[in-house]
């Protein structure tokens, strides 16, 4: 990490004269300390009256030495921890607390779409219903937490390992405000196609025009259908639906793991 601030004291004992540097950098730290003059000069660095780091200077000979040392360190639970250590670890539950090599702690665990069967394995889970709904600048995940769209960019709003050529996007634009960005199509992307849902019940294969009704239509392995409440978008091998009525989006699974919807909204 960069440099932020330090602090040096300086000191004479006996024929020595003391210079002690500390360094922040962010989460990281170190001890820097001069001494010019004979003998054995040493500091230590202490928590709760427990010694954790030391550095020393042993001049011989009347000339200056010096000694740099790294004193970063994590606390949890009154105790200090080095960088790139356990802190703590229970594999009953997945969760695992380490102090990282910059010296913050990180705790990591099952993923949000999986659980703990024990023994620190994490396995995903078989059956799972969620919805992703987007509406507005509005996307509010499969767990329930809301993200707001600021800007007027496509974002991907799902993707599955079980089906690497697939990608929902989700595009914003400005509409009367420009100052709130509001879904204004939802792209279906497909071995290299885009399907595009947009107003008025509008879809676009590319750059072609679809004619949909209630009956779904097969397109590159997508059911497209429209009625009076608008258009859905079906992958039933994967049990996956999209829903758009121009205004909101609904994705919606049946049964999947390992995806990713709208929990990570990443812009493209």
């Amino acid at each position: 990490n960069s440099l932020r601030c330090s602090v040096q004291i300086t000191m004479q004992i006996s024929s020595s004269k003391i210079s002690l540097n500390l360094f922040n950098f962010g989460t990281e730290a170190a001890m820097f300390l001069e001494a010019r003059g004979t003998g054995l000069v040493a500091f230590y660095t202490q928590v709760s009256d427990v010694v954790i780091n030391k550095v020393e200077v042993n001049n011989i000979v009347y000339q200056p030495q010096n000694h740099t040392i790294d004193i970063s360190g994590c606390r949890h639970s009154d105790t200090v921890h080095k960088p790139g250590t356990v802190v703590n670890s229970d594999p009953q539950i997945c969760s695992n607390v380490t102090c990282s090599e910059t010296a913050t702690l990180q705790t990591s665990g099952c993923g949000p779409l999986e659980h703990c069967q024990g023994n620190g394995i994490c396995v995903l889970d078989t059956m799972l219903d969620s919805t992703c709904t987007v509406t507005g600048p509005t996307v509010i995940d499969v767990h329930g937490h809301m993200n707001s769209i600021q800007d007027r960019c496509a974002y991907s709003l799902f993707s599955t390992p079980l089906l690497p050529d697939f990608h929902v996007l989700g595009n914003f634009r400005d509409r009367r405000r420009k100052d709130v960005s509001f879904l204004d199509s939802v792209t279906l992307r497909v071995d290299g196609h885009d399907i595009h849902l947009e107003q008025g019940g509008r879809v676009q294969l590319d750059d072609s025009t679809l004619t949909l009704s209630s009956s779904p239509q097969l397109v590159h392995g997508v059911q497209l259908s429209k009625d009076q409440t608008g258009v859905t978008a079906e992958l039933t091998n994967l049990n996956i639906s999209v829903f758009f009525d121009g205004n909101t989006a609904q994705i919606l699974l049946e049964g999947q793991a390992g995806s990713s919807v709208g929990g990570s909204v990443w812009k493209l």
